[in-house]
């Protein structure tokens, strides 16, 4: 009877070794990638545009990072992988806009909507806007 006792409990502590061993060989901190602070305005006419996706997307290999402006046309990027910034590298600047479908001008349908900046920024590549993003701050600003 204590050898079915004693099996047990070493079968148990085992499976609880495993459990700690197997959950400290997932990712950890030193996983998450190095971000720098990236901010800007995306103005049209002087005008700073609200609810407009600004997508860093990496010009070579890297993870994207995306905000959304602000009623003043302010905007701040953070990272998928969780945080704020960006990866140090160059991107291109890629624009779509994030309004409900209310607000669309195409009557909810966004491929009809007027876009409030130049068709051009909508795609990796077409647009013209591409920003470095190094260590410390950085400011992006658009303008139209």
């Amino acid at each position: 009877m204590n050898h079915i006792f004693l099996s047990q409990h070493i079968s148990k502590c085992f499976l609880l070794c495993l459990c700690f061993v197997i959950s400290g060989c997932g990712g950890g901190v030193d996983d998450a990638p190095t971000l720098y602070p990236v901010k800007g305005t995306i103005k049209k006419d002087g005008q700073g545009i609200k609810d407009i996706r600004v997508s860093f997307v990496p010009a070579e290999d890297g993870i994207p990072a995306v905000g959304v402006s602000g009623e003043d046309g302010s905007y701040e990027l953070s990272n998928p992988k969780g945080g704020l910034g960006a990866q140090a590298g160059t991107y291109k600047v890629v624009l779509s806009v994030t309004a409900s479908e209310a607000g669309y001008s195409g009557g909810g349908d966004p491929s009809k909507s007027k876009l409030p900046f130049p068709k051009s920024y909508s795609s990796k590549t077409t647009t013209p806007k591409s920003a470095q993003v190094k260590a410390g701050e950085n400011v992006v600003d658009i303008e139209f």
